[in-house]
């Protein structure tokens, strides 16, 4: 839930799916903020969060985004995600893959 303290409210929500994927796990987020609240940046914060707080556990990162839909588009740029060519039902995937530092093989 993403809530506004000051003004003493829900505001909207943040959520990922997490799956196993052929390279490790990957997670599908989505982000719903109301209409009173939309164009203040909430949703760019949330989403934020939630894709850090994944970070250390999965190794892609997915969005679908409308292709009408800017601001869910600046949302996912924020994010660190980048369409792909990928249309599913109408809407553009975007994706990110982790990077995490990989270890180095011994000498």
């Amino acid at each position: 839930m993403v809530s506004l303290r000051a003004e003493g409210r829900l505001t909207g929500y943040v959520q990922a799916t997490v799956t196993p994927d052929a390279l490790g796990s990957a997670a599908e987020i989505a982000w719903v903020i109301g209409r009173s609240w939309q164009g203040r940046g909430i949703a760019t914060e949330a989403a934020r969060g939630l894709v850090g707080w994944l970070e250390d556990t999965v190794d892609l990162i997915v969005a679908h985004v409308h292709p009408d839909h800017a601001a869910s588009a600046a949302v996912a740029a924020a994010c660190g995600l980048a369409p792909t060519e990928d249309v599913v039902e109408g809407e553009i995937r975007w994706s990110s893959p982790v990077a995490r530092p990989r270890p180095m093989p011994d000498d």
